[in-house]
């Protein structure tokens, strides 16, 4: 969990603080000042009327701050429900990190069925955490039907996505090698052109 954690928070916060200064939002600037400065509790006051007024990457600052204890007691709770208002916006973000959630069981009841179709909506946009946890579900048929051919699908994807996190790339490519010792060579070949042609789906 202190691994889900970490990741949570580091995708979360490098995304956030990359485009909060483009923002017009009023407050947004001080919390962004705050948060590098290291008064997060400052930071979390001012990035929540933001996220209230439906910002979706400022709603997922504060549930990343929820979820790690930043400024304020952790609380996974609060956490999926900020997530909950960015995923219903579309952002894949938002979705990666729900599914995530509902995938351990964090804030919400465990619900592989619900991870599955939020790690879908986001890996369809290219998240690499998304398509490796959903390589997961296809190989093992949690909350989706077993499908070896799919799960191969996503873990290539996975293990190619530049923004899959270090940590998860070995054990990424580790699940990619070991479906693709399950599959006979023309099914390996013909999935490995689909995933050479895949592109993310833009909004």
């Amino acid at each position: 969990m202190g691994r889900a954690v970490h990741l949570v928070a580091a995708v979360l916060t490098a995304t956030c603080l990359l485009v909060a200064p483009h923002a017009a939002q009023a407050g947004l600037e001080e919390g962004v000042k705050a948060y590098r400065e290291g008064d997060y509790a400052r930071a979390l006051e001012e990035f929540l009327p933001v996220a209230a007024a439906g910002d979706a990457t400022v709603q997922n600052q504060v549930a990343a701050m929820y979820y790690t204890g930043q400024g304020t007691p952790q609380e996974f709770a609060k956490a999926a429900e900020w997530f909950k208002k960015s995923a219903s916006l579309g952002n894949a973000d938002g979705q990666y990190c729900l599914g995530k959630l509902y995938y351990y069981g964090q804030g919400v009841p465990q619900n592989f069925g619900d991870a599955a179709k939020l790690l879908t909506d986001a890996g369809l946009a290219g998240k690499g955490g998304a398509q490796y946890l959903l390589a997961t579900l296809y190989l093992y048929g949690k909350g989706v039907s077993k499908n070896t051919v799919k799960a191969y699908f996503w873990s290539i994807l996975a293990v190619a996505a530049p923004d899959l996190p270090a940590e998860d790339k070995t054990a990424a490519t580790s699940l990619r090698d070991q479906i693709e010792a399950m599959l006979a060579p023309r099914q390996v070949e013909s999935i490995q052109t689909m995933a050479r042609n895949w592109s993310p789906r833009r909004k």
